[in-house]
């Protein structure tokens, strides 16, 4: 019975090393779309984590990465972001647009410290300010935000993946949307007072 379960686990180990093999030579970025309505986008890979937003049936998306069971797909849209306005100046010629004044300014999941970081943005980047709620913006998501969906809710493109000249080509030219710095665990960002994050 012993040696059973010593095959089990040996085998169990096989399985996930070569799963996680797979994931590395897996190349981004790929094309897909949605198979299901409401299929809701989060803002880490699990389930604990806030939704983002949710997807139409056919709408498209753009994967730049995958963790184990989750595709990491750039923001459309329809989804929103915030960020603590202390780190925005509004522009006086452009109406509802702000230029971030500060590094590593963290967007968030919701409009406080206790929603997770989805990525940061640093001075001068600017943002496009759909409200206010209680010293947070609602922003619009900055290109290169990205946001987490099961894959089995994804149909992929075959043959369609996107490439990056292509996709440089069709994006206004912005810098990419840093991702958070660190993590605890699978389910919440690390709390970021003490290190250079901004809330």
């Amino acid at each position: 019975m012993r040696h059973i379960k010593i095959l089990i686990l040996i085998f169990s180990l096989f399985t996930l090393a070569a799963y996680g093999q797979e994931d590395a030579n897996e190349k981004f970025p790929k094309a897909g779309y949605v198979k299901n309505e409401k299929a809701v986008v989060k803002a880490g890979d699990n389930v604990n984590f806030e939704d983002l937003c949710s997807l139409s049936k056919f709408d498209s998306v753009k994967i730049i990465g995958r963790r184990y069971s989750w595709f990491k797909i750039l923001l459309p849209k329809k989804a929103f972001l915030y960020i603590n306005k202390d780190y925005v100046d509004l522009t006086s010629d452009e109406k509802g647009v702000g230029i971030i004044n500060a590094s590593n300014v963290n967007l968030r999941a919701g409009a406080g410290t206790r929603y997770s970081i989805v990525g940061q943005i640093s001075r001068p980047e600017k943002v496009s300010i759909i409200s206010e709620d209680n010293g947070w913006y609602k922003i619009a998501p900055p290109y290169g935000a990205a946001g987490w969906i099961h894959s089995d809710q994804i149909t992929l493109t075959e043959g369609k993946e996107t490439k990056v000249s292509e996709q440089k080509k069709a994006e206004p030219e912005q810098k990419k949307i840093a991702d958070p710095i660190v993590r605890i665990g699978a389910d919440r960002p690390a709390p970021t007072r003490g290190n250079l994050s901004i809330h």
